[in-house]
C-alpha cells in the first residue's frame, strides 16, 4: 500500500491530500529542519494558552472494504520535546452505521518528555463489511512532538471475521400529502382490549393527525381554538432518539410559527450557545447551527429539518428565531460561545475578572468529568456570582459603549447565574434528586427570563423532554422539574403537550444496537390512545369535563417514558393534551 507520509508536505504547510485537523489546539507545520526520513517532518506544537488536556488530531479516512478483511498496521516515526502529555498514532474502523467498531492507540506507550526518533507501530482488525478506517497522529498537552515515515500495511496472513450485519429499522419515507382515512386507521390486532366506555370516549376524543412532513395544515386547523391566549407551547416526548417524535415537533413548529404567531423556539440546550448560533445562523450550515448549539442526542436528521428551516424563515420577512433555556453546556461550542461573551464584557470593565475566565470555564470542565479541582465547587461558584454581580452592577457603562448590545448584557448575567446553579448541581452525587432539582429549577428561571426579559413581546415554543415539561407529578419523591415551577407562575398561558409511543424499536446513542419495545399493557394510558384506532392521534386534557367515558385522565394511571419504564401519572395535571405515535423507529444521527 502507497505510504501515505508527509513528503507531499510543501513549504507552504497545506495539509497533503485527504489530511484533515480533527481537533486543533496546537500549531501545526511542516519542518525542513529536523525529519527522520524525508525532506520534512510534520510539527505539532503547544501554545501559552494550550492546556494540560488540550489535544489536536490530524487524520485521513479509508474505506473499509479496500482493506479485503484483513488487519492494518500503522507505524511512524516520533520524536518529542518537553511533551507534558502524550504524542499519538491511532486507528479506528467504523461500522455502517457511523459506530466504531475496532481501534488501537499507543496509549502508554506513547511518549513523553524528550525522546529522540523512535518507531512505533499499531495494528487494528478490519472487518470487509465495515465502512471506514480513520488513522492519524496527535498531541495531546504541551510540548513538541514531530512525526515522519507514516506508513500504512496490510497484514495478509491473518484473515478478520466479518461484522454481524446489523439491519436498521425501515424509517418511514417523507410525503407531503395528508394520510387518508384508510392509511391513518390503526390494525385491528393492534388495539389492546380496554373498557367499552373508555374505547367509546376516546374515538371521540382522539384528533387523527395526518402527516409528520406535510406543510398543508389542514389536520392540524383543531389546535386554534385550544392554543388561543396561549403565549407558551410546550412540546415534549417520552424519549430522546425517536424519529417520529422529531418529524412531529418539526411540522408543529411550523405550523405554529406559520400560523399562530410563535416566533421562538426554545430548545434544552444552552441559553448562550443558542443564542450565538442564531445571530449567526445565515453564515454557517443548518448541520453546524445544530451541533454547534445541541446535545449529541438531539442531532438527528430529523431534527436538522428544524434548524433548515430556522436558516430559510430567518432570510424572509418573518424569522424563525432559536434560543436555549439549560444551564448546561449542550454542543460544542458552548463553552466556548460562554466564555467569549463573558471575557467580551469583562474586559470593558474588570481586565482581572476577565482574565479569570478561562481557567473557570476549565474548572467547571473538571467538575463536570470528575476530575480533581484546585478549587471546590463552592468557590467556583462564587466566582461566577462575582461575574454576575460585576455585570449587573456595571450595565449601565457596558450600555455606554454599545447600546446594540442590551440584550446580550442581560443574557450574560442570567449566564453567569445559572453557571452558580450549574456548580451546584455537578457537586452533587451522581442523578440524585438534588441535582436534577438544581437543574429544572436553572432551566425555569432561563425559560422565564427569555419570557419577560429577552422575548417579553412573543410567543414562545419549547422543545424537551416530557420529565421537564410536565406540569405535575403525582409521586412526591419525585424532582420537582422545570414544568412544575413553569404552571406555578404561568398555568394559565401554557399549554403543555406530551408525546407518547406505542409500540416499535428504540436505537441507543453512539452504538448499533437495536431493542423491541413491548406492547402497551392493559389498563395503560398509552393502551387507551391505542383505542382511538389511529396510526397518530392528538388528545386534548385541558377542555374535558370528568365522565364515565374519560375517568382516565383524572386518575393516577401508568404510563411510560423512554418506551419501557414505567411512570404513574394524572394525564390531565401532567399535561394538557398529548400526541400518540403508535409505532416509532431510531432517530438517524447526523454526524
Amino acid at each position: 500500500m502507497k505510504n501515505p507520509g508527509f513528503e507531499e508536505w510543501q513549504a507552504d504547510q497545506t495539509l497533503p491530500t485527504g489530511w484533515k485537523v480533527m481537533v486543533t489546539a496546537h500549531a501545526i507545520s511542516a519542518d525542513c529542519q529536523i525529519a527522520k526520513e524525508g525532506k520534512y517532518s510534520v510539527r505539532l506544537e503547544s501554545n501559552p494558552q494550550t492546556s494540560k488536556d488540550s489535544m489536536t488530531a490530524m487524520a485521513q479516512t479509508l474505506i473499509a472494504s479496500t482493506i479485503d478483511g484483513h488487519p492494518l498496521i500503522l507505524s511512524g516515526w516520533i520524536k518529542t520535546q518537553d511533551v507534558k502529555g502524550q504524542a499519538e498514532i491511532f486507528l479506528q474502523v467504523d461500522s455502517k452505521t457511523k459506530s466504531a467498531v475496532a481501534e488501537s492507540s499507543l496509549n502508554k506507550l506513547a511518549p513523553a518528555g524528550t525522546q529522540d526518533w523512535q518507531r512505533f507501530s499499531i495494528k487494528v482488525p478490519v472487518a470487509a463489511n465495515a465502512a471506514v478506517v480513520h488513522f492519524g497522529i496527535g498531541l495531546k498537552g504541551t510540548g513538541t512532538a514531530w512525526f515522519d515515515g507514516l506508513a500504512l500495511e496490510v497484514d495478509e496472513n491473518t484473515k478478520v471475521a466479518e461484522l454481524p450485519e446489523v439491519k436498521r429499522p425501515a424509517r418511514p419515507q417523507k410525503n407531503s400529502q395528508l394520510d387518508d382515512d384508510h392509511s391513518m386507521a390503526l390494525a385491528a390486532d393492534l388495539i389492546p382490549k380496554i373498557k367499552a366506555e373508555w374505547q367509546a370516549g376516546i374515538q371521540q376524543d382522539a384528533h387523527g393527525l395526518r402527516s409528520m412532513f406535510s406543510e398543508d395544515f389542514s389536520d392540524l386547523q383543531f389546535l386554534k381554538p385550544l392554543l388561543k391566549g396561549k403565549r407558551l407551547v410546550q412540546l415534549g416526548e417520552s424519549g430522546h432518539g425517536i424519529a417520529e417524535f422529531n418529524w412531529m415537533k418539526v411540522r408543529l413548529v411550523k405550523f405554529l410559527h406559520q400560523e399562530m404567531g410563535f416566533d421562538v423556539i426554545a430548545m434544552e440546550a444552552s441559553m448562550t450557545t443558542s443564542d450565538a448560533v442564531n445571530q449567526n445562523v445565515a453564515q454557517i450550515s443548518a448541520g453546524e447551527a445544530m451541533t454547534s448549539s445541541q446535545f449529541a442526542t438531539i442531532g438527528t436528521l430529523e431534527t436538522l429539518d428544524l434548524f433548515e428551516y430556522v436558516k430559510q424563515s430567518q432570510a424572509g420577512k418573518h424569522g424563525l428565531i432559536l434560543a436555549g433555556f439549560d444551564n448546561q453546556n449542550s454542543g460544542w461550542k458552548s463553552s466556548i460561545a460562554i466564555t467569549a461573551r463573558f471575557k467580551s464584557l469583562l474586559s470593558l470593565i474588570d481586565t482581572d475578572l476577565a482574565g479569570q475566565i478561562d481557567g473557570m470555564e476549565k474548572e467547571l470542565e473538571n467538575l463536570n468529568s470528575k476530575k480533581k479541582m484546585s478549587m471546590s465547587a463552592e468557590e467556583l461558584a462564587q466566582r461566577y456570582k462575582a461575574v454576575a454581580d460585576k455585570l449587573d452592577s456595571e450595565r449601565a457603562k457596558l450600555l455606554a459603549h454599545d447600546t446594540s448590545k442590551h440584550a446580550e448584557v442581560l443574557m450574560s448575567i442570567q449566564e453567569a447565574r445559572a453557571r452558580v446553579k450549574l456548580c451546584q448541581q455537578l457537586a452533587t452525587p451522581g442523578m440524585n434528586k438534588t441535582g436534577m432539582e438544581i437543574r429544572d429549577l436553572a432551566m425555569a428561571d432561563n425559560l422565564n427570563f427569555l419570557l419577560e426579559t429577552i422575548y417579553p413581546q412573543k410567543k414562545i415554543m419549547v422543545w424537551a423532554h416530557n420529565t421537564h415539561i410536565a406540569n405535575n407529578w403525582i409521586d412526591q419523591e419525585s424532582p420537582k422539574t422545570m414544568g412544575v415551577w413553569m404552571a406555578e407562575k404561568r398555568r394559565k398561558e401554557m399549554y403543555t403537550i406530551g408525546l407518547y409511543m406505542g409500540r416499535g424499536t428504540l436505537g441507543s446513542y453512539g452504538k448499533d444496537t437495536y431493542s423491541e419495545i413491548d406492547a402497551p399493557s392493559a389498563g395503560s394510558m398509552e393502551s387507551i390512545l391505542a383505542n382511538g384506532g389511529l396510526k397518530m392521534s392528538f388528545v386534548d386534557f385541558s377542555q374535558a369535563k370528568p365522565s364515565a367515558t374519560n375517568s382516565w385522565m383524572f386518575a393516577s394511571i401508568n404510563a411510560r417514558f423512554w418506551g419501557r419504564n414505567p411512570e404513574v401519572i394524572v394525564p390531565a395535571k401532567a399535561y394538557d393534551a398529548v400526541i400518540y405515535i403508535d409505532t416509532v423507529t431510531p432517530s438517524e444521527y447526523w454526524k
